[in-house]
């Protein structure tokens, strides 16, 4: 838990990122605490929707998988229940809704991912009606060379390790560019602006999720 001043300050970074976010056509929406996230999505997302999904330990964090595995009030398309995951890859891709996290925000309001399978960033770009990125502070930096070592230092080496890759990066806690056939850093995206403006919607928690 972040104490009271780490908390104001990561706040002020974030209104920041929103302003320059929504100045490049996305919109964007703070929350105070993860337990704010399902409320905003039942808000946002009809009844009836179809619903996608990246893999996100954020998502996970907030009990967006909980709240939607076996919910009849959405058509789920659930990839973590099927022996077809290319099947729910590509309906996923014509989803009215795909929810996801990002590897990190920059403060002047761009996205930043890195894919294995490419079928994350695929959505981000293009497909579903609507795309809402959930994000914790922990993942504003000040730039897109700062979002790059973020994912070299921190998000690679940990989700191989809990994805249990056997890469480099998993072994000395760091990227090395390595080019293995179970490498999971193989598509890369920035999301300078979002178009049409308001199909992204970027919505940031301040708390520290995901990694």
């Amino acid at each position: 838990m972040m104490d009271t001043n780490t908390k104001k300050t990561m706040l002020l970074q974030a209104q920041q990122a929103q302003k320059k976010l929504e100045a490049n056509g996305f919109a964007a929406t703070i929350l105070d605490k993860k337990e704010d996230v399902l409320p905003f999505l039942k808000k946002e997302i009809p009844e009836g929707s179809s619903i996608g999904i990246g893999g996100s330990a954020t998502l996970t964090q907030c009990g967006v998988l909980d709240w939607l595995t076996g919910n009849e009030k959405y058509n789920f398309l659930d990839r973590y229940h099927t022996d077809d995951p290319r099947k729910i890859f590509l309906e996923s891709l014509g989803a009215d809704v795909y929810l996801t996290s990002t590897n990190a925000l920059t403060m002047d309001g761009k996205l930043y991912n890195v894919d294995g399978n490419g079928n994350r960033v695929a959505a981000i770009v293009y497909g579903p009606a609507k795309v809402i990125v959930v994000t914790g502070v922990n993942k504003i930096v000040k730039d897109l060379d700062a979002a790059i070592e973020r994912v070299e230092m921190l998000a690679a080496p940990i989700n191989n390790a809990r994805l249990k890759r056997g890469n480099p990066c998993e072994m000395i806690g760091s990227c090395v560019h390595c080019n293995k056939e179970t490498s999971i850093c193989n598509q890369f995206l920035v999301t300078r602006r979002c178009s049409p403006a308001g199909r992204i919607h970027v919505v940031i928690v301040n708390e520290f999720l995901g990694f």
